[in-house]
């Protein structure tokens, strides 16, 4: 398994932001949920500091993805 580094571009870092706070603004059902929420944010804030993420932190970052974009259609309304 390879886990080469990805640099995070000007686009990408103004997306981690937005995602950073879409994450923040989450109602969540639970502690646990808010844990992994807190960490997640923390992932986020490492990876706008180092420039870079690996192939393992892509998948996370695919799959948030994915869940904003659902969230963006669903609630059309809703703004950052």
């Amino acid at each position: 398994m390879y886990n080469n580094a990805t640099f995070v571009d000007a686009q990408q870092l103004k997306f981690l932001q937005e995602l950073d706070k879409w994450i923040l603004k989450q109602k969540w059902k639970d502690s646990t949920e808010y844990e992994t929420a807190v960490e997640v944010r923390t992932l986020i804030t490492k990876i706008e500091k180092q420039g870079y993420y690996y192939e393992g932190e892509a998948d996370l970052l695919n799959e948030l993805r994915i869940q904003y974009i659902k969230d963006k259609k669903n609630n059309p309304k809703k703004r950052l």
